[in-house]
């Protein structure tokens, strides 16, 4: 763990200057990351940067357990990482990299929504959950690009966290992250929305190739358990490429309640206190509880 309780630590840093480290996954060049460094530098905080070398989106909570992680220092407090945004926090603080404990973490601003579902892929989340686990309190930021100009309003939302930090930083602790969403043109105005189920209308798209692979499937049992050479998808000895094409864009799943989701599409900006550890389902809790107390 970095230093003292998280806790004290947000305590300590209200109503004064703080020392901030920025991290994301979309890259240590990303603009929604350039421009939040700069916004919280004009209002006076010493900010910090890990972030990773290049794009890491979807990482979720990732780490590199083995094989070794590349950081490059390319200016003052600032450093990007070969690893993951998780790894960025892991070895940015174990590593010795990141010398100061920072009184808060904030990852982002995301190029694209984290809400709803997407917090379970989204590698921004990831690294804002491993500082808490590390004993440092943060905040991820995300903001959705207007499709009308086709640019992100990120120095909008980048002040709007810096008008407020000093309201949100007493919810922070060691057992809540704050996730912030911004949309197009945002009203200025922020609720409070819960996790809603995202409907995902993903696009495969398939490239056979002819080349082959280190052994001669057609004359060995291994090839020949995972297919025949009348396979319409795939004959043996060939390999299949599936990339990931940009679909429809995802819909919330109605169930009555304000979700995150819902906010962002009548243009206030979202905020969702999620915690840092897994929920357990109190019902089925109960229930195995229960059947628990039986075999006793």
């Amino acid at each position: 763990m970095v230093g003292v309780s998280a806790e004290r630590g947000c305590q300590n840093c209200l109503g004064r200057i703080m020392v901030i480290l920025l991290t994301n996954d979309d890259g240590y060049q990303a603009e929604g990351l350039t421009t939040l460094e700069s916004v919280l530098s004009k209002a006076g905080h010493e900010i910090w940067v890990c972030a990773p070398s290049e794009q890491r989106s979807a990482q979720s909570h990732a780490m590199t357990l083995r094989g070794k992680i590349r950081f490059v220092r390319y200016g003052e407090r600032h450093y990007h990482c070969s690893g993951t945004p998780a790894d960025c926090i892991l070895y940015g603080f174990t590593g010795g990299t990141i010398s100061v404990k920072p009184d808060l973490v904030i990852s982002g601003i995301n190029h694209g929504y984290n809400a709803s579902t997407d917090i379970i892929y989204s590698g921004t989340i990831g690294a804002a959950r491993e500082a808490i686990l590390r004993g440092v309190n943060a905040i991820a930021m995300s903001a959705r690009i207007d499709h009308l100009t086709g640019q992100y309003h990120f120095e909008a939302a980048a002040q709007f966290l810096a008008d407020h930090l000093q309201e949100f930083l007493p919810l922070c602790s060691s057992e809540v992250l704050l996730n912030i969403n911004v949309p197009p043109n945002p009203s200025g105005k922020w609720r409070v929305g819960r996790i809603g189920l995202l409907d995902y209308f993903d696009v495969v798209e398939k490239t056979a190739s002819s080349k082959s692979t280190l052994f001669d499937a057609s004359s060995t049992k291994l090839g020949l358990a995972y297919g025949s050479e009348d396979d319409e998808v795939l004959h043996i000895g060939e390999e299949l490429l599936l990339t990931l094409a940009e679909g429809k864009p995802s819909e919330i799943i109605d169930t009555g309640e304000l979700t995150d989701y819902m906010i962002l599409t009548e243009g206030d900006i979202s905020i969702t206190p999620l915690q840092v550890l897994p929920a357990i389902h109190e019902a089925a809790f109960a229930s195995l509880s229960a059947m628990q107390r039986e075999h006793l």
